[in-house]
């Protein structure tokens, strides 16, 4: 069985762990992001009153895979952070910095969750419309609602030749359409970290073109289109989820 449930924000920011002063985001929130989402509807305690570092929640997510899709066309805006240094307990302006920061407009992503022993907790509070911490999506101030969509069945696509509605992560033997997808995007990102926040594998993924030429000139989602086209789905896994096709990642 298959939870989906969408997330949404006015705004969002997934940072790119190789930006400093300027900081720009991922399109999309990567498979670590999904994990603390998970977990923080799940209520599963990150640990980090105990250290800053710490992210105990990794533990409880395996079994787990996830797949994430977008549900509105992406568009960016940028704008300049006040960064303050704090000193004393009160702060102050003395010293501070303007930071550059790159941040996705009304995102709206479908997150699809599949097995693992947090399944079923995810699956109570999405059913409540309830979560235990406060999801975001990439910073604090980015405050999320979540709408749970369902619980469905899955049905495998054994087709070489197909396309899906998800992100699609470039395993062996992946070869995308790029005729038919009419632009893609190719990201390198997170995947998987330990429980101090270190960084232990990553993934190539392939996503739609960013906007529309309509929707550009006009605000409109017009002629918006998420699929991607795949020529051959390689060692990628593809399931049929309710009326969409669903590429996972591996499981962590």
């Amino acid at each position: 069985m298959v939870l989906v449930f969408d997330v949404a924000a006015d705004l969002a920011m997934f940072r790119k762990s190789y930006t400093t002063t300027s900081q720009v985001s991922y399109a999309f929130p990567p498979p670590t992001a999904v994990a603390g989402l998970l977990a923080a509807i799940a209520g599963i305690d990150h640990g980090a009153g105990e250290g800053c570092k710490n992210a105990a929640f990794w533990q409880a997510l395996a079994g787990c895979r996830v797949a994430v899709g977008l549900k509105n066309p992406l568009r960016w805006v940028s704008t300049t952070v006040n960064l303050i240094k704090y000193k004393t307990p009160n702060g102050s302006m003395g010293e501070h910095i303007q930071s550059k920061h790159q941040l996705v407009k009304n995102p709206r992503y479908r997150i699809y969750v599949s097995g693992g022993e947090i399944y079923a907790e995810v699956k109570k509070r999405l059913e409540r419309n309830e979560f235990i911490f406060t999801p975001y999506l990439g910073v604090a101030y980015a405050l999320a609602d979540i709408t749970y969509v369902g619980e469905y069945r899955e049905s495998i696509i054994n087709d070489k030749e197909t396309w899906v509605d998800t992100i699609v992560p470039l395993y062996r033997g992946v070869q995308p359409d790029i005729q038919r997808c009419r632009g893609i995007h190719r990201e390198l990102v997170p995947f998987r970290m330990d429980n101090k926040r270190e960084l232990l594998k990553t993934v190539t993924v392939i996503y739609p073109e960013i906007k529309t030429a309509s929707a550009e000139a006009t605000g409109k989602d017009a002629g918006w289109d998420c699929r991607l086209w795949l020529k051959d789905k390689g060692e990628l896994e593809v399931f049929q989820v309710a009326g969409e096709r669903v590429c996972w990642f591996e499981c962590w």
